[in-house]
């Protein structure tokens, strides 16, 4: 099964599936961003999204990622998008699995159980810190 890792020089971060990190990306731009994909979040939408921040942009990737948690904890979880490209498409969870999640930042988790925000922060401090670009890479 694929998954996505994060990678700063040698370290890396498990983030999940493909599709549960599109869920996420595809939450912000429908929802955060009124259906324009990288028109608020740049650094995050657009560079790091397609598999590179620069660690020069980490700061402002920062930033953006903070106002994009702030969204998701005023956002019921049910408004979560699945696929941007397929509105349709309901994400894969249990039935009653959002009963007890009052926001849409109480449903990305890793698979090593770390919050996505948490991670995301971690690897874009450990960018700065380095001075290495953030990569994203799918692995097996």
């Amino acid at each position: 099964m694929l998954r996505i890792v994060l990678w700063v020089d040698t370290k890396r971060y498990e983030v999940g599936s493909p599709s549960f990190f599109h869920c996420f990306f595809s939450t912000i731009a429908y929802r955060l961003e009124n259906d324009a994909w990288g028109s608020v979040y740049p650094r995050i939408m657009l560079d790091f999204y397609k598999g590179r921040l620069r660690y020069t942009d980490a700061p402002e990737a920062l930033s953006e990622l903070d106002a994009i948690q702030l969204g998701f904890e005023m956002m019921p979880p049910e408004d979560i998008i699945w696929d941007y490209d397929d509105l349709d498409r309901q994400p894969p969870w249990a039935e009653g699995a959002l009963e007890n999640t009052s926001c849409a930042a109480e449903c990305f988790f890793t698979p090593t159980e770390e919050h996505l925000f948490a991670v995301l922060r971690q690897a874009f401090n450990r960018s700065i810190e380095v001075r290495h670009d953030v990569r994203i890479r799918r692995m097996a």
